[in-house]
């Protein structure tokens, strides 16, 4: 499974190979993508519209029930906790995050001016800060639980969704005993990316040539891109994972964010060596801006509560475009009648917006932020206090301790105003990362010493403030660690250059998980590849995939080779032929084995079929199901069993 990062760096290869092709009509075509670069950038997204749709069906609903996606519910329990639902008991990560913010660039300049005056103003900030603490209190309660068994949080319906209810359908045991659903039961990019799927991009690019409008034909571009993209590297990626998407389903999106960190670096900057120094993070990157559709609103605050409240997240899309869109549908899977996943305007508009938030989410700095990178307070405040990291045990806030009250210049009363502010945000972060005795006593002498004002030590008061940035800081980065282990976010680009990571979580315990070229190159000599389908139990998606194997054994991949192999690299060591060429059942095998032929990379495959298309493209896997090279399958009778029992899809 390719990511929808490394899909829009593909997207942005291509462009600058067609715009500055000698060819008139390669570089028309260039000129296309970046006038119309919502439509295109959207159209790269390719199958992965299908994760996100449908958005207000219940995704509780048991399997049998068609249409439930567990993969939409689970970012509805993210986006509660972060957006809350304006109320005490579920206020909301961001808008916390928000006034913390604010708060601080406003005393940054206060100090930065030396403004006792202002400063002073700012003593009716402790009931502000009060509520703040309450809140963020209030939000790690939703997560983790009250400590009693009546409230457990959300961790439970995490694990349970990423786990059982998040099984591919296809594999999912059923009640006589096997495994496996008709695809009814699938999800829309499961049924996007495993059935007729060289039809549906060649129908969209028909329909949109025809159509004679550019936005059409941006979006049939960026789509043939993605098609392009994942019928020549979604096996690469299989390899590295194990397995297919169907058998490794959340294992697979861990391992897609380190290759959308990669691919992404690489196509912004070029190729680096290790340790990647100047490629960018994704976090702060926004991406979703450039799948952004001219003239459609984007209002994060209003999508995560209208979310939550099962209304309806817009409808940006012109019914042009939903009708197009629709039309090709349709057609090519029209015949299978009910047994299919069902979509109409409303579910395309969601879905829509849905991949929107979820991209803003993972790689904008105004949701969680970028942790990258550490604050770096004045040389002249000396090294970091002990307080100032919150994930190491004690007097550090991550235990029975807490940040201790700044120091206090003997000069200065202690009721100055500045010791209130001090002691309430310090107080505020112990709330937030363990501390809570300690925080809230902090607080309670905060609005005890805010009374008055006197002088000021303003060196001390901006080295104070620093280090609360340092403290917040690691905070955050220990959150984002520990969503980036649950596959949610992306991981930092030192992880790329560096083949086992100790990521620090709130205890006193590493966990150490294999990065670098471990997870993003390719593996060839795999045993049992591929493994057979994950039990969804425990958290094991970020080791290696374990297990049986799926018999017969394939090929995932033919050589070690970076992302770089299948983007854009003439010598891909992963294969020579075209995507775009016909293939026959179930690969296309080599001359001298029977193993098969890998695929050039796919911008030399995109710029060749474009100079001359022509013919019905193939159907291949665009998850690498089973191996590389492998046609549309279906299980014999819907069931999947080991040896597997497949025949071509109809």
């Amino acid at each position: 499974m390719i990511g929808m990062s490394t899909k829009l760096a593909a997207l942005s290869l291509l462009r600058q190979r067609l715009t500055t092709s000698p060819d008139p009509h390669l570089s028309s075509l260039g000129s296309l993508i970046t006038s119309n670069a919502g439509y295109a950038n959207f159209g790269a997204l390719g199958t992965a519209i299908g994760d996100f749709a449908p958005v207000r069906l219940p995704a509780s609903s048991t399997i049998g029930t068609p249409g439930a996606n567990p993969y939409i519910a689970l970012w509805k329990l993210v986006f509660n906790v972060f957006g809350g639902d304006e109320t005490a008991a579920n206020p909301g990560l961001k808008p916390v995050l928000d006034r913390v913010r604010d708060l601080l660039d406003r005393l940054d300049d206060v100090a930065a001016a030396e403004d006792l005056d202002a400063l002073q103003a700012m003593s009716g900030e402790v009931d502000t800060l009060n509520q703040i603490a309450a809140d963020l209190s209030a939000i790690l309660i939703t997560i983790k639980g009250d400590g009693t068994l009546a409230n457990l949080g959300i961790v439970p319906d995490v694990a349970d969704l990423i786990g059982s209810r998040m099984m591919p359908a296809s594999v999912k045991p059923n009640v006589g005993g096997g495994a496996g659903f008709p695809p009814r039961f699938w999800t829309l990019r499961e049924l996007l990316s495993n059935r007729r799927t060289g039809r549906f991009a060649q129908r969209l690019w028909d329909r949109a040539m025809a159509s004679g409008r550019d936005d059409f034909k941006a979006y049939a571009l960026g789509w043939l891109s993605s098609w392009s993209l994942s019928a020549g590297g979604a096996s690469a990626v299989a390899s590295i994972v194990g397995a297919p998407a169907r058998n490794q389903w959340w294992r697979s999106r861990f391992v897609g964010n380190y290759i959308d960190l990669w691919a992404y670096g690489y196509a912004k900057v070029g190729p680096r060596p290790k340790p990647y120094t100047d490629w960018p993070n994704l976090c702060e990157q926004e991406l979703h801006n450039a799948v952004g559709i001219p003239g459609a609103s984007f209002d994060p605050d209003q999508m995560m509560k209208d979310l939550r409240l099962g209304n309806p997240l817009g409808a940006p899309l012109p019914g042009e475009f939903t009708t197009f869109w629709l039309e090709a549908y349709e057609h090519v899977y029209g015949d299978m009648g009910d047994n299919r996943p069902q979509v109409d305007a409303d579910r395309l508009q969601d879905a829509y917006c849905m991949a929107r938030l979820v991209l803003w989410f993972q790689t904008s700095p105004q949701s969680l932020g970028c942790q990258a990178n550490a604050p770096m307070p004045p040389t002249t405040c000396g090294g970091a206090p002990a307080w100032t990291n919150p994930v190491v045990p004690g007097d550090a806030g991550g235990g029975a301790g807490g940040p201790p009250p700044p120091e206090i210049d003997k000069k200065i009363k202690p009721e100055n105003v500045i010791c209130a502010i001090l002691l309430a945000i310090l107080g505020i972060v112990a709330l937030c990362f363990g501390g809570w005795v300690a925080g809230g006593a902090a607080i309670a002498g905060a609005i005890a010493l805010a009374v008055s004002a006197g002088t000021i030590d303003w060196d001390k008061f901006r080295c104070s403030l620093a280090w609360y940035r340092v403290y917040m800081f690691n905070g955050l980065r220990a959150l984002h660690d520990v969503m980036s282990l649950g596959g949610l976010v992306h991981p930092y680009t030192p992880e790329l250059s560096v083949d086992d990571t100790a990521v620090q979580l709130l205890s006193d315990i590493p966990t150490h998980i294999r990065t670098g070229d471990n997870i993003v190159l390719t593996r060839p000599m795999r045993e049992r590849y591929p493994v057979v389908p994950w039990n969804g139990s425990g958290f094991s998606w970020f080791d290696d995939a374990s297990g049986g194997q799926e018999e017969p054994p394939t090929w995932a991949a033919i050589a070690a080779a970076y992302p770089s192999g299948f983007l854009d690299d003439p010598a891909n060591p992963l294969g020579s032929r075209s995507p775009f060429d016909a293939s026959p059942w179930p690969f296309a095998a080599g001359s001298t084995s029977n193993k098969p032929l890998g695929f050039i990379n796919s911008t030399d495959a995109m710029l060749a079929w474009l100079a001359a298309p022509g013919g019905t493209l193939p159907d291949h896997s665009l998850d690498g199901d089973r191996g590389l090279g492998f046609q549309n399958f279906h299980f014999v009778d819907d069931g999947w069993t080991n040896p597997v029992n497949i025949e071509p899809a109809p």
